[in-house]
């Protein structure tokens, strides 16, 4: 096991080096907007606890704090969850998919600390969540690998902690990522030097959808503000609105019309001024729903062709800023 998480990370870095009572509270939630368990790919959880865990329990779960996981998978966004538990001071690391899904399970460790698994060759994002103490706060990190296309990243799980409040008893804001952006300033590279595209999750409240063991549906329109600048700052006029629901991919062909695509060229940079608005949608229509998603986590994907690496390319991904216009 030890040497199959190392092969994994050694890989990983080569892509990287260009990168008896359960209660219901919940103190925060972790968003992990991607991960990958498709063949060749793979996803490495790290959770971490503070100081509080399991207040209140007795028995043979003294002292356990219950980790809720909630997997939204697919193109579909289905909803597949389960807990694990933690200890106070606690550090657990392992395969997002289970060893019969290709996955090397927990990296090492004796104690009592339990993962929840994904048992898929699939996509998606990823929340979890205390679900026992109403302080008991939780802090992680995921590695991404996809030599598919170059991708090799490791991102901090996005905490909704600084928001809601970190005292609830309740367990009512599970999932509560309402506040999350929704105006960027979307820039790409000539397209003759890197090939960028945009990986949007659709966010708000959650935590009826969590409840209810649903899929979570939140949809968001996005628009380009009806002008791409080139790297002259030369408008080209046209208004794109693509939708997202729960999560999808974006690029130059959904975000700019066709006239712009050609206006842009592969030699100049690109920018627009990019906005969400959640809005539902009648069940007759394209990706229909019931839920307005109140922002997005926009990731920015861009990769570079380079000769000797894992498919010939390096993926690069990041956090795309909330803008102020």
């Amino acid at each position: 096991m030890k040497k199959t998480f190392q092969k994994t990370l050694i890989a990983a870095a080569a892509g990287v080096a260009m990168m008896s009572a359960m209660g219901s509270a919940s103190a925060n939630s972790l968003l992990f907007p991607y991960f990958t368990t498709t063949t060749g790919a793979s996803s490495i959880l790290s959770l971490s606890m503070g100081t509080t865990a399991g207040t209140g329990v007795t028995g043979a779960l003294a002292g356990l704090e219950r980790i809720h996981y909630v997997y939204n998978y697919g193109s579909a966004c289905t909803h597949y969850d389960g807990d694990g538990f933690m200890t106070a001071n606690d550090v657990m690391q392992h395969s997002v998919a289970s060893t019969g899904a290709g996955g090397f399970g927990k990296v090492q460790g004796t104690d009592r600390s339990t993962p929840f698994y994904f048992p898929l060759k699939d996509f998606g994002f990823l929340t979890v969540s205390t679900k026992t103490s109403p302080t008991a706060m939780i802090t992680g990190e995921m590695i991404v690998y996809d030599p598919s296309n170059g991708l090799a990243a490791s991102a901090a799980g996005y905490s909704n902690a600084n928001v809601v409040p970190s005292v609830d008893t309740t367990g009512a804001n599970e999932g509560n990522f309402s506040w999350i952006d929704n105006k960027w300033n979307l820039t790409a590279y000539p397209s003759s030097l890197v090939t960028t595209s945009c990986y949007a999750v659709a966010l708000g409240n959650m935590n009826t959808a969590i409840a209810a063991n649903s899929d979570w549906t939140g949809r968001t329109v996005f628009s380009n503000g009806g002008v791409v600048y080139d790297n002259d700052e030369f408008p080209y006029s046209g208004t794109m609105t693509p939708i997202v629901r729960c999560s999808g991919n974006l690029n130059a062909a959904n975000l700019m019309t066709t006239a712009q695509v050609a206006s842009i060229g592969t030699n100049s940079a690109s920018m627009m001024h990019v906005s969400a608005v959640g809005a539902t949608s009648a069940s007759s229509s394209a990706l229909p729903s019931t839920v307005a998603a109140t922002g997005v986590y926009l990731a920015k994907f861009q990769v570079i062709p380079v000769a000797g690496f894992p498919g010939g390319k390096i993926g690069l991904l990041h956090l795309e800023q909330q803008a102020a216009w």
